[in-house]
């Protein structure tokens, strides 16, 4: 069969065009094993597109054409001519198999099927262990068509070597003739085997949705089907909006050995008979079973190559959790769980973003992959959220679905589907199912108390100064339980400080009845040259960290802090909001009096450019600190330090109108580190009616000791008093 290279190359260039003006992301996986043998390519089927850019793909990386099998509907008018210039042969071309076995014994173009027999919309591929195809309330197996097709090239080629070395030359050139084979053609045939390569595509994120090619359809042909119409909006979107297009090619399978496993096969090859009658190829040969078995190994090694994203793991906890009322704490918890131990089996085939860090998803800020899975499972009507609680739509997940709606009807179903064939990750994900929430909560408390503990002593040990560097406890995170565990409060201690710092305000409010988990900034408590290697997104992870702890403890809490804790806490209010009761800002430094502090930006641009150019003197790295509380307080402030500080209090003032929850503000009246005034512009820029802003009189900073703890204290736990017993 000639594939026109002039309509090939034209078609290449479009897909070029298509896919720079698409927002989709094609990574090839295990391309480089593909081996430099006739093979054939079988890929499952999700959409249409693959049907065409795949035959791109593999010339643009292997050099070679390739053949495909489409169905007959498409084979009409020039459109029809024009998909077998490219290389598509319809299902009902009278001469398909001679044309495709060619192709596989000569290895001129590789031959690319689509095992299913069918686009599977619903990913619906597994039932009792076996594979079955679903289509409008039929089921079947798989078709072995794939599987027929390379046992018999490779029978074809073993026959071809049998009758040439043994001197049937009547029957060698009928057989050569009959795949209108050269002599040079049929020689080096002999030396080739062949292949078959699983191949799978993943799409991520899948969602449907009205876009232009949908509306600009609908608008030139009328009112599209109810099929089509959700092809457009699905794979619409996906070159629209953008999406991740994994392609994993999988280990080659060696057809020569199933073909093998069956004597009556070899002692058929070896016979000058060239087989060319179907009925007595299929009475010779038996190829059923090793077809059976050669479709199983694709198979499971297609879809067990599925790239794992985090839709899949969102998709089916959602849907396999029996009860309608899901804590959104709890799910995410397990999320994070299944992440952490699917990533244990040492599987290669992740979605890159699961390969990141993925504690966003504990500590509640915004997390890009759970925001749109569940933004896209509400807008379907699959579920909606209250008082934060996951509220399933369970006549929607009990409804049987339609084969060409259920991808914009239930795609949790499909996502749930597309994983079932994974055995280990089932396994993985099923087990954690199992584990009831306390259980998975107390876990996941005792992991994050001993992370933190561990971060410490670890900065601890590579940070530590002879004659510098305060007492272990001093820098020591730490947890003051109460018995019930039914409220609490997490308190962040301020710059160049340490927890120590904010634990007589601790055992006020754990007096009162609070939990209190008190916060170890990273670059706190150890050395002055930590803190200046330190950001104040750093600052921002060791309050999430405090975060994980406290959520997984108590029922209900609040967030407070001192100084630059104080601004942490309140950056943590605008991103979270309703996951705290209240947030508590004492001494907030939204405005500071030292007039050095100024200077900060200008001395680091400094220091850079002196480090560039390799000069060491003139740098000016630290600067003398004269503190309150130098059992706690560090003798030199970080230059760099101080220029994270107005990093963050520069962030947080563009943030104070998210603040949508109970808020207190406590200022010292004669503060001479922060200027006074900032508590002012807090309390008016919260976004909050339910606001309170108290001034203490005192002349010094640190109010949260000294003369000042009591009433500072006092203060505190009747705003939370009334907060929580609202």
């Amino acid at each position: 069969m000639e594939i026109s290279k002039l309509l090939f190359k034209t078609s290449s260039l479009t897909m070029d065009l298509l896919f720079k003006a698409s927002r989709a992301d094609i990574r090839l996986h295990g391309i480089e094993g593909v081996p430099e043998q006739p093979v054939l390519f079988v890929v499952n089927h999700f959409t249409r597109i693959e049907t065409t850019f795949l035959p791109y793909l593999l010339k643009k990386h292997t050099g070679r054409y390739s053949l495909s099998l489409a169905d007959a509907s498409f084979f009409s008018g020039k459109f029809g001519a024009m998909l077998e210039k490219l290389g598509a042969i319809s299902t009902d071309h009278p001469d398909r198999d001679r044309i495709l076995t060619r192709a596989l014994l000569t290895g001129e173009h590789s031959v690319i099927i689509f095992p299913e027999g069918q686009m599977i919309k619903d990913k619906k591929l597994v039932e009792k262990g076996k594979y079955m195809v679903y289509n409008a309330g039929i089921k079947r197996p798989p078709h072995t068509g794939s599987a027929r097709l390379a046992l018999l090239a490779q029978y074809y080629r073993e026959k071809l070597s049998f009758l040439s070395i043994n001197g049937f030359t009547d029957e060698y050139e009928s057989l050569r003739d009959h795949f209108k084979l050269t002599d040079d053609e049929a020689m080096a045939l002999m030396q080739k085997e062949t292949f078959i390569v699983p191949v799978n595509i993943t799409y991520y994120p899948i969602r449907a949705k009205n876009n232009a090619m949908n509306k600009i359809a609908d608008f030139f042909s009328g009112t599209l089907s109810e099929r089509y119409e959700e092809e457009l909006q699905v794979e619409g979107t996906m070159l629209i909006d953008g999406v991740d297009i994994d392609i994993n090619f999988g280990d080659p399978i060696q057809v020569k050995e199933y073909l093998h496993s069956s004597s009556r096969t070899v002692k058929s090859i070896n016979t000058a008979s060239t087989g060319l009658d179907r009925h007595e190829l299929k009475k010779t040969t038996r190829l059923k079973k090793q077809g059976i078995d050669l479709m199983y190994a694709y198979m499971r090694s297609i879809y067990e190559m599925t790239t794992v994203n985090h839709d899949h793991i969102f998709s089916y906890i959602l849907s396999t959790v029996p009860l309608r009322k899901i804590d959104e704490t709890d799910f995410k918890n397990r999320a994070n769980m299944a992440i952490e131990k699917i990533r244990e089996l040492g599987l290669s085939n992740f979605h890159s973003t699961l390969k990141k860090k993925q504690g966003y998803l504990r500590t509640d800020d915004f997390h890009e992959k759970y925001d749109s899975f569940i933004e896209a499972v509400r807008s379907d009507g699959l579920i909606y959220l209250s008082n934060g609680y996951i509220i399933k739509n369970m006549e929607r997940f009990n409804r049987p679905y339609t084969f060409h709606t259920v991808r914009k009807d239930n795609i949790a179903e499909v996502l749930k589907n597309e994983v079932e064939p994974m055995r280990g990750i089932i396994r993985t994900l099923n087990m954690l199912m199992l584990y009831p929430p306390s259980m998975v909560r107390r876990s996941i408390r005792r992991v994050y108390i001993k992370k933190d503990l561990a971060i410490f002593r670890r900065d601890y040990l590579d940070h530590f100064i002879p004659e510098e560097t305060k007492p272990e406890q001093i820098g020591r995170p730490f947890f003051l339980k109460t018995l019930r565990k039914k409220r609490g409060v997490i308190l962040v201690h301020g710059y160049m400080a340490a927890p120590e710092e904010i634990r007589v305000l601790a055992e006020h409010l754990n007096r009162a009845g609070y939990c209190v988990y008190g916060v170890r900034l990273r670059g706190h408590g150890t050395s002055p040259e930590d803190l200046a290697s330190r950001t104040w997104d750093e600052w921002y992870e060791s309050v999430n960290r405090g975060y994980i702890i406290m959520k997984n403890t108590v029922d209900e809490f609040a967030i407070a802090g001192f100084s630059t804790g104080a601004g942490l806490a309140l950056m943590q209010a605008a991103n979270k909001n309703e996951k705290f009761r209240a947030v508590i800002s004492i001494s907030a430094p939204l405005r500071l009096q030292s007039i050095s502090s100024r200077f900060a930006s200008a001395v680091v641009v400094w220091n850079t450019l002196l480090k560039k150019i390799h000069v060491q003197a003139g740098k000016m790295e630290f600067a003398v600190n004269d503190p309150e509380n130098p059992h706690i307080n560090y003798l030199r402030n970080p230059i760099s330090g101080v220029r994270e500080l107005e990093k963050m209090m520069s962030a947080l003032e563009e943030r104070l109108g998210d603040i949508r929850i109970p808020s207190l503000v406590i200022q010292g009246s004669e503060d001479p580190v922060v200027n006074p005034e900032s508590a002012g512009e807090i309390f008016d820029s919260i976004g909050t009616g339910y606001r309170e802003i108290n001034k203490i009189y005192s002349t010094r900073h640190g109010i949260v000791r000294g003369d000042t703890a009591e009433r500072v204290a006092a203060r505190v736990i009747n705003f939370l008093n009334e907060v929580f017993n609202d």
